[in-house]
This record gives structure tokens, sequence and C-alpha cells, in this order.
């Protein structure tokens, strides 16, 4: 019996859908969790052995939150969740791995390495870092996570597995960006983080913002200096999405709306003008 549903968040995703259901099909039960997609994504997906839900509206803005969670468990009847999106592919190896570890009972967490792959290079990921994507879905509260955060594990310290930074357990993350499409994506991510800064009461400050820039630029060209040029034009785009963050912080803070700014300008506007000669 199959004791995993691999789980995928999905929108207008039938160019890659077939390729992540395939994956992990012969490994157990896939849950495709669909935005609304108006291309053909549900009929590949059901084609292909997936099951196909459709997620209703939630007061979050991001996916991993408490109430999406609590919709989730509701659709799964196994006790073991890996938590994906459609960018994301498992070799064999780690495949093999989750399911040795679905059948044992002292694990409860799992956190895995993944390689993040950009702008089509293939052979250097741009980072490598470890994300608990696999768990038992009873251990986990994802009370007040923030965006790209998986919540919090319920469990003991010896319950949780760290495998090994080797490719055989990698998760392969093939995220799809352009100029365009990163500066879309990445405004609506400044977007959330700033309003979560400011209703948590963080103000904006500079020297704070110059070591999240910094911070950011280690981050990504550690492993990304690989890639050359590319890895260090990608560093600094991170360093932007950083600096729109903390700008964005700035302009809620200081009431700076275009609605604002244009009555500003309008009154400005009133003093210049000339009064007429009689």
């Amino acid at each position: 019996m199959k004791n995993i549903t691999f789980i995928f968040f999905a929108y207008n995703e039938e160019k890659r859908i077939e390729s992540v259901v395939k994956n992990c099909i012969n490994y157990g039960k896939v849950l495709i969790l669909d935005g609304g997609s108006s291309d053909s994504t549900e009929a590949i997906s059901t084609r292909n052995g997936a099951r196909f839900v459709v997620r209703p509206k939630m007061a979050s803005k991001i996916a991993e939150s408490q109430e999406m969670y609590d919709f989730i468990k509701e659709q799964v009847d196994t006790d073991w969740i890996f938590w994906g999106f459609c960018d994301n592919l498992m070799p064999k190896s780690a495949l093999e791995k989750f399911v040795e570890l679905s059948k044992q009972n002292k694990i409860k967490y799992v956190v895995s390495p993944m390689y993040t792959y950009l702008w089509g290079k293939n052979k250097n990921p741009a980072i490598k870092t470890m994300t608990p994507r696999f768990f038992m879905k009873d251990y986990m509260d994802f009370t007040g996570n923030k965006i790209h955060g998986m919540g919090k594990f319920l469990g003991k310290e010896d319950e949780e597995l760290r495998l090994p930074m080797i490719d055989e357990y990698a998760i392969r993350h093939f995220s799809l960006y352009d100029l365009n499409k990163f500066i879309s994506a990445h405004l609506n991510y400044a977007e959330i983080e700033a309003l979560d800064r400011f209703e948590s009461g963080r103000k904006f400050g500079f020297f704070v913002m110059t070591k999240s820039i910094l911070k950011e630029f280690v981050y990504w060209y550690k492993d990304g200096y690989k890639n050359k040029l590319l890895g260090l034009m990608v560093a600094i785009m991170y360093c932007f999405f950083r600096f729109m963050v903390f700008f964005r912080l700035y302009e809620i803070e200081n009431g700076l709306t275009l609605e604002t700014m244009g009555n500003d300008y309008l009154k400005e506007g009133e003093k210049l003008k000339v009064k007429k000669v009689a």
C-alpha cells in the first residue's frame, strides 16, 4: 500500500505537469492542487494517474499557511506528505529513500538537499540548500508561517532526519524565470514580505537593508559563481529583490502611494498657478 501523497501546487502547467506526475506516480499517490488553470493541466494530470483538486480561495496570500494545510489534510489519506511545486523533480534514489522512510516508525520529518537551477543552466546549480519537504502529516504546524517558510515540526529532535547533501537525494528545482517573470513574481513576494514586516512592527532601516542585501549576494553567489557571468547576474538580481522588499516597506511606512503622491503634486501645482492680470 502506498503511504505517501506527493502534493504539487499548479497553475496553467500543461507543459510541465506530465513530467512531474510521471516522476512520482509509481512511488505514491499524486495530488495536484490547482489554482484555477485554464489550460490542459487537469486533463494531463488525471490522464497520468494524479488526482486533481482546485484549491479554494484562502485568506492568506501564501500557499504555506495553516488554512491551506488543514485543507490538504482533508484531501490526504496517507501518513506521509511530500510538499512540492511543478518545478520539482527527483531522482529515483531519492524517491526510493522516501518510500523506505514511509515504512518505518521512528523518523517523522525529513530535511532533503535541493539543487536550484536558473536561466536554463542545468550543469551547475545556482544554489544548494536543505529543505523540509517530506514529513508525516500529523507532525506539522503552519500557524504564523512566513512566505517561503515550511512550518514547524511538532515532533522530537531524534524524529528528524537530515539527508546528506549528495546528488542521489537532491530534489531538483528547475526554476523557470526570465527577466520579466522574475520581476513580476518577486514584486509580489516583496509586497507580501514588506506587509508582514510592517504589521509585525519591524521598521525600515538603511543598515538593516544593506546587511540583508549583502547576505543575499553571498547566499546566491557561493554556489552560483560556477555559472560564471550568469551566476553573478543572478546574485545581483536577488540583491535587487531584497532592495525591493525594503523600498516597499519604506513606502508603506511613509504612506507613499500613487494617490497620495499625485495629490501632493496637484497641491504643489496649485501654488504655481499664475494669477490672471486685471
